[in-house]
């Protein structure tokens, strides 16, 4: 079931990252909506998967797919491809693997 949860979010974000743009204005707080989506993603990775071992792995897939969907980006209307998103997307997996492999 996580498996599925996994794919649907990934979904997700493709759709909103590939839809056009100029419908939803989220300028002061755009690169904390980024950390938290790559957030969530890292931890619903980890989560989907059977072999923790592969984790870092999954959150490098994770950080190359989020480089392809700003790419993506580029070519889609009203939508630009930034850097900086890139590097909050990482900084979120980030703090996803480090809250979820820590040890309680």
């Amino acid at each position: 079931m996580h498996t599925i949860i996994f794919i649907i979010y990934a979904m997700i974000v493709a759709f909103t990252s590939l839809r056009p743009g100029g419908d939803i204005n989220l300028d002061s707080l755009d690169k904390v909506v980024h950390l938290l989506v790559y957030y969530i993603f890292a931890v619903l990775g980890y989560r989907a998967l059977v072999h923790k071992s592969f984790y870092p792995s999954m959150c490098l897939g994770i950080i190359a797919y989020s480089g392809l969907m700003e790419l993506g980006q580029s070519w889609i209307p009203g939508r630009e491809m930034s850097g900086y998103d890139l590097l909050a997307n990482a900084v979120g997996v980030l703090l996803g693997a480090v809250v979820v492999t820590r040890k309680r």
